[in-house]
């Protein structure tokens, strides 16, 4: 029996908890509020998992170094709070343990993958990558679902997947941590790019063709920072990829048929929509190393710029005529 903690008690942080709780462990949940960790704990329901009964082997706590004291920690709260959180870990920064980041982003003020942030702020930690298309909800029911669990140390991801993985999880194992979380959270921005087209009622056709080009930019993009091309077509890029980007149920998507629908930017940014803020970062980015991304910067302009969106389609299908590949 293993003691694992959660950062985050949102709805992925308890998905992946209950996923835990079949294979015997025993999982704190953090959560920043106290009281409603507190509610949780007593209850045993949430909302945002459609009120699924929540094992009484799950506890909920307010103090982060009480779950961060535990044998192996997963990262599950919102990616532009990973470099505060994690830095605010302190009775517990010198021990060794696995970090296993399941949230997906890049960092907006330091333009960093969050696996480089953990090694800044915890560098005897062993970060790991949690990615690929599985919906929070569809795990807390036991829907079978296969996922990418990264790591830099190849002898830690067996040890690890063994104690995640059941009749309902199963995780495939990388080496390519860079390649794992970028997969996971380019594909936010490209969602955003299909549900705008969804809203604006462009046809299934512009769909496909935004997924498609989509996944050139994200290997593009990850090639440059040094991922493994391959990487790309497995669980954490295109099945990711395909899930998010073709389905309302994601927060992205939803976000873009809004915009596409409205046609205004000038709409509520959920906080937890991460393609909003990634499409930040990956602008910077690819600006500072001269990388060439024509969806992902009309995406940028769209939400940042209040581009109008008839016109950043003009601009995307008026390109000089190029080799698809």
């Amino acid at each position: 029996m293993i003691n694992f903690g959660i950062i985050g008690a949102g709805a992925w942080g308890i998905a992946l908890a209950i996923n835990l709780q079949k294979n015997g462990h025993n999982i704190k949940l953090w959560h920043h509020n106290p009281q409603k960790a507190s509610d949780l704990e007593k209850t045993r329901r949430s909302n945002s998992i459609g009120n699924i009964p929540i094992g009484n082997n799950i506890h909920f706590s307010s103090d982060l170094d009480d779950v961060s004291a535990s044998d192996i920690l997963i990262y599950a709260s919102p990616t532009q709070e990973f470099d505060n959180i994690s830095g605010c870990i302190q009775k517990n920064k010198d021990k060794t343990i696995p970090f296993i980041i399941a949230s997906k982003g890049i960092d907006t003020s330091k333009n960093l993958l969050l696996h480089e942030i953990s090694k800044i702020n915890l560098p005897n930690w062993i970060p790991m990558v949690l990615s690929g298309p599985g919906f929070a909800i569809d795990i807390a029911n036991g829907k079978p679902t296969a996922l990418t669990l990264a790591c830099e140390k190849k002898e830690v991801l067996l040890d690890v997947g063994e104690l995640l993985a059941n009749n309902n999880f199963r995780p495939y194992f990388s080496e390519d941590i860079i390649g794992t979380q970028i997969g996971g959270a380019l594909k936010n921005i490209i969602a955003i790019s299909t549900g705008i087209a969804m809203g604006k009622n462009l046809g299934d056709g512009s769909v496909a063709s935004l997924i498609s080009r989509g996944m050139n930019e994200i290997i593009m993009f990850g090639e440059c920072l040094g991922a493994r091309k391959d990487t790309f077509i497995g669980l954490s890029g295109l099945g990711d990829l395909v899930l998010t980007a073709s389905n309302l149920k994601s927060r992205n998507t939803q976000l873009g048929y809004d915009i596409g629908k409205s046609g205004s930017t000038d709409i509520k940014i959920d906080y937890l929509t991460e393609g909003y803020h990634t499409a930040k970062a990956v602008y910077n980015i690819a600006n500072s190393k001269n990388i060439d991304l024509p969806l992902i910067e009309a995406i940028y302009n769209i939400l940042y710029n209040n581009y109008n969106i008839d016109e950043a389609i003009g601009l995307l299908m008026n390109r000089p005529l190029k080799d698809e590949i």
